[in-house]
């Protein structure tokens, strides 16, 4: 039976975090309440159903593939950092540069680099390009915003990522996999590809920065800073870039990048039956038949930590008694996010399958909102969350189980559900991870805002509130395209995409020029 008690959990879960700013108690708080609703206030059952849960979670051979791929990744994060890899290939891309656009674009080009963990970007763009940045006149809370705007937005999009793992966990768990007794009859690895294009926040955010950084526009404080140091700045003709040596190259980055890539997109191909690897299907239909994911993700990580190692050993940057030692970091590094993931999935379980959080949300909106309106509404909500919570991972674990399970019941289908059926489905979910990427880049209890502003050598509340100016026009430009979104969801994904894009990123630059007065920072 739909009731008003299948909102309660999330709701805790928000409030607790918000009072207590630690996730993972407040998601054991909204588990332990969820398991007491479903079974009627009884505690001991309560408890059991919880341990059911937990079994039944660990008894799904995806999620050890999955847990065990962030170890790796994180592993190979650590490794780059004590081999010293990513700070001497940022020193690479910023040898030369002699101007404060120069600078700005290759900490782009860094943070594309390091798009494997936002973490990884915030800390080595941050305390490698500070430097750089203050000899060229690169005011801090710019390179703050550009630090920050490039982390978790670009991290959220790339296939092959820390995010992109605990997306397909959730996605799964949402009932979007190839079983039987699935929701939506998909692989989640192809439904989170095709939902990249209406992530709108990350991709209208790229395409921010760099308007910003190519027509040197100022807004607000940071437009004010940019003009006095401009007017101070007074730069050597030395090489700024005189303390650069070491044994570095750029191929430290990019073979583990090219690994991780690479060992996906053919392990895909491989699994799906690909006709030139001896099976029978075509390029698109090999993506979609594909039922390996977890296990080829692993497989690419690994490859790519294991050349990695010995690349560095051959350079002689670590020694092979340093490898235990790095492993136990990476695992230390991501041990939080995989119990977060463990839990948030658990409590994602409990609303889907127990309370029917999103049936009873589709039931309060039926009638009262059209179905155009929910990726924009979607979006909201998620952002929201975020900015409340600090947490992406945490709002997307919670939101994609109750909008999958919401969209079904609002469209009134039986499950198992075809992607042809549910069209929508895309810029919804693209709404929910926009929300989170957005929050993340913006709440002032995120710890990416913390990390950036110490990477960058700036207050974080400073960071805060001069980059806030810089992504208002992209919210307003990313709600405006999930309405056009909703409205064209059935026309086609690319003609919706195309569309929405274009009308998005032109309210953007309308925007942008209005904010900064149509004063261009020199």
């Amino acid at each position: 039976m739909l009731t008003w008690l299948s909102l309660v959990p999330p709701l805790v879960v928000i409030g607790a975090m918000f009072i207590t700013h630690h996730l993972n108690i407040s998601l054991v708080i909204g588990i332990l309440l969820a398991a007491l609703i479903a079974v009627h206030g009884q505690i001991l059952p309560a408890l059991v159903l919880c341990v059911d849960k937990l079994i039944a979670h660990f008894s799904d051979i995806d999620m050890i593939f999955l847990y065990s791929l962030l170890i790796v990744i994180s592993s190979l994060i650590i490794l780059l950092t004590v081999a010293g890899s990513a700070t001497g290939c940022a020193r690479i891309i910023g040898k030369k540069m002699r101007t404060a656009r120069s600078v700005e674009a290759s900490s782009i080009m860094l943070a594309f680099l390091l798009s494997i963990d936002d973490y990884l970007s915030i800390l080595t763009v941050g305390f490698v390009m500070r430097p750089i940045a203050d000899k060229v006149s690169v005011v801090r809370t710019k390179l703050a915003y550009i630090v920050h705007a490039l982390a978790g937005p670009l991290v959220i999009i790339m296939p092959l990522s820390t995010w992109a793992a605990a997306i397909l966990a959730q996605l799964d768990t949402a009932g979007v996999n190839q079983d039987t007794a699935s929701k939506i009859l998909a692989d989640p690895f192809f439904v989170y590809v095709k939902t990249i294009p209406f992530i709108f926040y990350s991709v209208f955010t790229l395409f921010a920065v760099w308007f910003v950084v190519l027509s040197r526009i100022g807004i607000g404080e940071i437009g004010r800073l940019e003009k006095k140091a401009s007017e101070l700045q007074n730069i050597s003709s030395d090489d700024v870039h005189d303390e650069y040596s070491g044994n570095h190259s750029l191929i430290e980055l990019l073979m583990p990048i090219a690994f991780l890539i690479g060992g996906m997109f053919f392990g895909i191909l491989y699994a799906g039956n690909y006709h030139l690897f001896g099976g029978s299907n075509s390029f698109i239909e090999a993506f979609r038949q594909n039922d390996k994911t977890f296990l080829i993700l692993l497989l690419s990580a690994l490859m790519a930590l294991v050349s990695s190692v010995i690349l560095s050993l051959h350079k002689k940057m670590i020694s092979i008694a340093q490898l235990p030692g790095i492993v136990r970091e990476g695992f230390m590094l991501i041990q939080a996010s995989i119990i977060m993931v463990i839990l948030a999935s658990i409590l994602g379980n409990f609303l889907r399958v127990d309370l029917h959080t999103g049936s009873y949300l589709a039931y309060l909106l039926l009638g009262t909102a059209p179905l155009f309106l929910l990726p924009a509404l979607l979006f909201i909500v998620s952002l929201t969350v975020t900015l409340m919570t600090g947490s992406a991972w945490g709002a997307f674990s919670m939101l994609i189980p109750i909008s999958t399970q919401m969209l079904i019941s609002f469209l009134q289908l039986d499950t198992p559900v075809t992607l042809d059926q549910i069209p929508i489905l895309f810029p919804a979910l693209g709404a929910v991870l926009s929300g989170a990427a957005c929050g993340n880049h913006l709440s002032p209890f995120a710890e990416t805002t913390i990390m950036t502003a110490t990477s960058t050598g700036i207050e974080p509340l400073e960071h805060a509130r001069t980059q806030f100016v810089y992504a208002v026009p992209v919210v307003v430009g990313t709600i405006i395209s999930f309405i056009v979104a909703g409205l064209m969801s059935n026309y086609g994904l690319f003609q919706s995409f195309l569309v929405s894009t274009s009308v998005g990123i032109t309210a953007i630059i309308l925007l942008l020029m209005i904010f900064s007065y149509g004063r261009k920072q020199g």
